[in-house]
C-alpha cells in the first residue's frame, strides 16, 4: 500500500487520507482541525471523529483531478497509471482548487520553500506551447499543480505586469487557458461571454486576453484566492459534483450527475445568504441558456467554504459551446431546463417547470428572462465593437448572431 496522505487547508492538516487493503479511499479528520475548525473539508464530508471509509469520500478527491485527454498525458508523463487517483493526487495534488493540498504523511510542510520564478514572455509563450504534450507541466522538480477539468490550463501567479511559475507551497493567484484543440475561437469566446456576464450582473472575477506574437490565452483571476496584506491566501471551496459526492465521470444529469433541482437544494440548505445564492443561480441558469452554453455542469458551479459559512462562489467557465454544433458537440443540455434537455424546444411551460426547481416564482423568472434578455442585447454591440475590436474572429460573429436570436427567441416567448 502506498504511504498515507496528509490533506491540509492552506498549511493546516484537515486530515489523513489513505487506501484500505482493497484500494478505497479513506479519510479521517485531524482531531486539532475538529476543535479549532467550524469548515468541512466537504458538505459531502461533514466534521465528525469517525473516519470515512469503504470510499465514501473518494468522489471530492477524485474531482480535484484533470480529467479526459490530460489526465492521459499527466499519467502518461509521470509513470501512474490513468485510474489511479491515489497516486495521481500524490504526485501533483500540491496547488488544487481552492486550498486543499495533499502530501506524502510526514507531519511537516514540504521541504522546499515556497517561490515564484519570473517568466519572460518568450518563457511563458513556450510553457504555453508545450502543455498540450505536458499538461501542468507534470513532472517538472518543484511543481505539484492539478486543476479540475479537461480542459488545458495553467496556474500561475501573475503580479499586474509579469508572469510566475510557484514553487514548494506557493500559491498561483491565475489561471491560463490556452486554446481549446480542433475548436476555433474559444479564448476570444470564453473571455466575450465572461464580459457579458459581468454586464448584465452575474459575479465573476476579473479576465482578459493576454497575447504574445501568435500566442493568444484567456487569463482569469482566481475567485479561491484572497490577498492579506502582501501575502496570497487560499480559500476553500468545492464545486457542485464534490457537494453532493458525485463521482467527474458522471457530471452530466443524464449520467447521474446533479440537476437544477438538486443544486437549488443545496444551495438552499447550506447557504449562509441562501436567497441571494439561489437568484445568482437562477441568473446563471438563464445566461447560459442565451449564451448557447450547453456544457453548464455541476463542476462548472462552486461553493466557498469559509468560517463564516458557505456560499456561493463567483461563476466561471463561461463560454458558447453551439456556436461549435458544426463540430459535431453535443447541443443538449448539461443540466435539465423544466425537464427538457434540448435548448431549441424550451417554451414558457419549460420556465414555469424550472421555477418549481428552483422553488421560486414563475413571475421572477420571467422578469429575469426579460431583463437578461434585454441587457444582453443591449451590451453585445457595444462590446464588441469596442473592447473585442482587436480580437474580431468568425467565432466571435457567429456568437453574436446567436446571442441575438436567443434573445429576441426568449422576448417574444414570453410576451
Amino acid at each position: 500500500m502506498p504511504d498515507a496522505l496528509l490533506v491540509r487547508i492552506d498549511s493546516d492538516v484537515v486530515g489523513r487520507l489513505w487506501l484500505d487493503d482493497k484500494r478505497n479511499f479513506c479519510f479521517s479528520y485531524d482531531s486539532n482541525w475538529l476543535k479549532q475548525s467550524r469548515i468541512p473539508l466537504s458538505l459531502s464530508l461533514p466534521l465528525r471523529s469517525a473516519p470515512y471509509l469503504e470510499d465514501q469520500s473518494h468522489s471530492f478527491f477524485a474531482n480535484l483531478l484533470p480529467e479526459e485527454k490530460m489526465r492521459t498525458l499527466i499519467a502518461r508523463n509521470l509513470g501512474v497509471s490513468f485510474h489511479n487517483d491515489y497516486g495521481l493526487l500524490e504526485r501533483i495534488g500540491g496547488d488544487c482548487a481552492g486550498a486543499v493540498s495533499l502530501y506524502p504523511e510526514t507531519g511537516e510542510l514540504p521541504q522546499q520553500p515556497a517561490s515564484y520564478r519570473e517568466l519572460s514572455l518568450d518563457e511563458l509563450t513556450a510553457i504555453i506551447k508545450e502543455l498540450p504534450q505536458r499538461p501542468l507541466l507534470a513532472g517538472e522538480k518543484g511543481l505539484r499543480l492539478s486543476l479540475a477539468g479537461a480542459q488545458k490550463k495553467l496556474p500561475i501567479y501573475f503580479d499586474g505586469r509579469n508572469y510566475h511559475l510557484g514553487y514548494g507551497s506557493a500559491p498561483s493567484n491565475y489561471i491560463i487557458k490556452p486554446a481549446i484543440d480542433d475548436l476555433a475561437g474559444t479564448v476570444e469566446n470564453e473571455a466575450y461571454c465572461m464580459a457579458l456576464a459581468k454586464i448584465v450582473g452575474l459575479e465573476v472575477p476579473p479576465s482578459f486576453i493576454h497575447q504574445h506574437e501568435d500566442t493568444r490565452v484567456f487569463v482569469v483571476k482566481r475567485f479561491d484566492r484572497m490577498i492579506d496584506g502582501d501575502i496570497t491566501r487560499r480559500l476553500h471551496q468545492e464545486d457542485f459534483c464534490q457537494a453532493l459526492r458525485i463521482p467527474p465521470e458522471f457530471k452530466y444529469e443524464t449520467e447521474g450527475g446533479p440537476s437544477l433541482t438538486a443544486c437549488f437544494n443545496l444551495l438552499r440548505t447550506n447557504s449562509t445568504r441562501s436567497g441571494k445564492d439561489v437568484l445568482s443561480l437562477v441568473n446563471w441558469v438563464i445566461f447560459n441558456y442565451l449564451i448557447g452554453n450547453s456544457d453548464a455542469h455541476g463542476k462548472n458551479i462552486s461553493l466557498l467554504l469559509l468560517e463564516k459559512g458557505p456560499m456561493l462562489s463567483p461563476f466561471y467557465d463561461l463560454l458558447s459551446t453551439r456556436v461549435y454544433a458544426h463540430y459535431g458537440l453535443a447541443e443538449g443540455l448539461a443540466m435539465k431546463i423544466g425537464g427538457e434537455s434540448d435548448p431549441q424546444s424550451i417554451r414558457k411551460k419549460q420556465w414555469e417547470l424550472f421555477a418549481e426547481e428552483a422553488g421560486v416564482k414563475p413571475k421572477l423568472v420571467f422578469t429575469r428572462l426579460k431583463e437578461v434578455s434585454q441587457k444582453l442585447e443591449a451590451a453585445r454591440l457595444p462590446l464588441f465593437k469596442g473592447d473585442f475590436a482587436p480580437y474580431r474572429c468568425d467565432t466571435l460573429y457567429q456568437l453574436m448572431e446567436l446571442i441575438a436570436e436567443q434573445c429576441s427567441r426568449t422576448l417574444k416567448m414570453i410576451e
